[in-house]
């Protein structure tokens, strides 16, 4: 199994929470269509909590094939033109294919989990030119603070390399226009429980094993509330 991973803005104000409003409706009949579909188990979408006017999408699927197999169809052009119609023109959409471990199914840190209330979700932003052994040592950095978030209130922990090797680089460096991008995602009881955790001695003794992977270029961090379609 596979995450699709979507990002864009909205062009205005909404409330996602709110079922009956247009844009709410405009992306849960894309993702209705999507769900028909054959090789699509799950989706689940929502705003940032700490930038409302971005919105997120995950759809689980059997394969990056089979999502690219709606992409082809009919019923993605239509819907894909109403979902336009309520995005930002200024700001690109992104989608990247995430294979997650420790498990492909992410859908607890999603909101499965009865206790999840919070999921964050960080972009690590590599250059597209990164190596199999800078990538392995990158792996090693990470792997030293799984025991710390295992320590931590977080419910749910999973990661994984985006397939995409050249994505759109969101920081502007001359020669790395694009980059590959490692995810995480976490699920948490609440905000102020991932807050506690940043605030905590065992993150600051810990977090220089992710700050100090000198090939990161950018990073970013959000949470949202997500709604299962």
């Amino acid at each position: 199994m596979i995450t699709q991973i979507a990002t864009f803005q909205l062009k205005a104000t909404a409330s996602l929470a709110d079922l009956s409003s247009p844009a709410s409706k405009v992306i849960r009949e894309f993702l209705q269509a999507q769900l028909a579909t054959p090789g699509a188990h799950h989706a689940y979408y929502g705003q940032y909590i700490e930038k409302p006017d971005m919105v997120i999408i995950f759809v689980n699927w059997e394969s990056a094939d089979d999502h690219k197999k709606f992409t082809s169809s009919p019923d993605y052009q239509n819907h894909t033109t109403h979902l336009l119609a309520i995005a930002s023109p200024t700001t690109p959409p992104t989608t990247l294919h995430v294979p997650f471990t420790p498990t492909s199914d992410i859908t607890p840190a999603l909101g499965a989990h009865p206790s999840v209330g919070a999921t964050e979700i960080v972009f690590f932003y590599f250059p597209s030119t990164l190596t199999p052994a800078a990538k392995s040592s990158i792996m090693a950095s990470v792997d030293k603070m799984r025991p710390v978030m295992e320590r931590s209130e977080s419910l749910c922990v999973y990661d994984g390399w985006a397939l995409e090797m050249e994505v759109p680089s969101p920081v502007t460096t001359e020669g790395e226009e694009h980059c590959q991008v490692f995810v995480n995602v976490v699920g948490w009881v609440d905000v102020d429980a991932h807050m506690r955790f940043q605030a905590s001695e065992d993150f600051g003794s810990n977090i220089h094993h992710l700050l100090g992977i000198t090939e990161m270029r950018h990073t970013e961090f959000f949470h949202a509330k997500l709604i299962k379609v």
